[in-house]
């Protein structure tokens, strides 16, 4: 049952930071904006391969997003939407693998960052989820705000180590 929650909660948020994060618009090569676009047949491979993880077809979905870093081994999309499908699938260490590599390509691409936080949070490294919300933090100020009111942090919520990002955030006067 909590393998099958934990599964939802990376359908959800993967789908969710799919719409918002792609949508309608351009595939981003990476989070920051003087990458070079994608070759046409990874973008075709990475399309399939969302397309097939909406309709639920999770190995289709693999094998086209893997298709996709073949052909195009330096775009970060592919390796961070792997991810969320291996995290719904519950290969939660396939999905952590990928997205180090995503955060590798991109060291800025918070949302790849947080991702890991959750992910080390269902694995019980909380070390290791601090680390890497704090990476998630740097590159975006709001996934503070997010962490806070996401689910997956309530535990480690009130730990020192959590409340210590806070004061990480705070301009220095």
């Amino acid at each position: 049952m909590t393998l099958y929650r934990f599964g939802a909660l990376f359908l959800i948020a993967g789908l969710t930071l799919y719409l918002t994060a792609c949508g309608t618009k351009a595939i981003p090569y990476a989070q920051n904006t003087d990458a070079l676009e994608p070759n046409e047949v990874a973008v075709a491979h990475y399309n399939w391969g969302i397309q097939s993880a909406e309709n639920g077809n999770f190995a289709q979905a693999i094998t086209e997003l893997e298709l996709a870093i073949q052909n195009e081994p330096g775009w970060v999309m592919p390796f961070f939407t792997l991810g969320v499908v291996y995290g719904n699938q519950g290969e939660l260490d396939r999905a952590i693998q990928v997205w180090e590599r995503a955060t590798q390509l991109d060291i800025n691409f918070a949302k790849a960052h947080y991702n890991l936080a959750v992910a080390y949070l269902q694995k019980e490294e909380n070390a290791r989820s601090i680390a890497s919300l704090r990476e998630a933090i740097r590159a975006d100020k709001a996934a503070l705000s997010t962490a806070k009111a996401d689910p997956a942090f309530a535990h480690i919520r009130n730990t020192a180590e959590f409340q210590a990002l806070e004061q990480e955030t705070i301009p220095k006067q």
